[in-house]
């Protein structure tokens, strides 16, 4: 949980700022679960937000592996519509529908 307290040096975060220090990390987690997999293919190499995973070397087999993987290390259940190409084409894609997931949750 990010706290800002009034004795602080630094400023207090802007409104936006919240939002992009939690994308940053929920996209760091994403990163690492795809580093974990390009490892064990001894294909390690940085991967940006959009980049195509196929393009990296995630096979599809690959992407049963995150699948699973973003379910458990965000503890959200994955609706079987959901899981198509587009929707786990990107860390960015991922990104969003773990975005999307979590407002449903919150929603209901």
């Amino acid at each position: 949980m990010l706290v800002w307290n009034a004795s602080d040096q630094a400023t207090p975060p802007r409104p936006g700022e919240v939002a992009a220090v939690l994308d940053r990390t929920t996209r760091d987690r994403l990163r690492g679960l795809v580093d974990e997999i390009l490892a064990t293919k001894s294909a390690a190499k940085p991967v940006s937000d959009d980049e195509t995973l196929a393009e990296v070397g995630i096979a599809s087999v690959d992407m049963v592996t995150l699948l699973l993987s973003v379910e458990r290390e965000f503890d959200i259940e994955v609706p079987t519509h959901e899981i198509t190409a587009d929707v786990f084409r990107s860390i960015s894609t991922i990104d969003s529908l773990i975005r999307r997931l979590r407002a449903h949750a919150g929603a209901a």
